[in-house]
């Protein structure tokens, strides 16, 4: 038994008529039930893309708008004078109180300078009275106290002679 190929032929204008033919089906759009949902899904989901793209703008410029109040409050004009003040001091033993009075002062930033040069924070204060109390050895101090917009106020306490 032996097998022999075949050999096809074709003449060229078949050929060429067969290839257009094939060509022409694969083009072809088939119009079924599924077809046609899966584009008006499609076109839906444009639609709502639109929206999204719409929407996503609009949160950027909500979040965005705040930060030119930020930016431009930042600015630095003229020298805003921190609300600091002293009602009144005393000495009272070892203690020396002072009486603070102004709007947001940092309790927990005040602090003063021996003439030794050493630091001495408060022993106590009490934001609510404005007392603020230190443990006093009767040299000369400078006296530290800030406010909550970072401004500072210096004070010379020197003891009578």
């Amino acid at each position: 038994m032996s097998f022999k190929k075949k050999k096809y032929t074709m003449n060229k204008e078949a050929a060429s008529a067969t290839l257009a033919s094939v060509l022409d089906e694969c083009e072809k759009v088939s119009s079924t039930p599924i077809d046609e949902m899966l584009t008006t899904r499609i076109d839906a989901a444009k639609g709502y893309s639109k929206y999204a793209n719409l929407v996503i703008a609009a949160l950027v410029f909500t979040l965005l708008t705040p930060l030119i109040f930020v930016f431009t409050s930042g600015q630095k004009g003229v020298a805003a004078e921190p609300d600091i003040g002293v009602n009144e001091y005393y000495v009272q033993g070892d203690m020396l109180y002072i009486d603070l009075d102004g709007s947001f002062i940092d309790y927990t930033s005040v602090y003063a300078v021996s003439q030794s040069g050493a630091k001495v924070y408060p022993a106590e204060y009490n934001s609510g009275t404005g007392l603020v109390s230190f443990i006093y050895d009767k040299t000369e101090w400078n006296i530290y106290v800030s406010d909550l917009n970072g401004e500072e106020v210096h004070m010379l306490l020197t003891p009578p002679q």
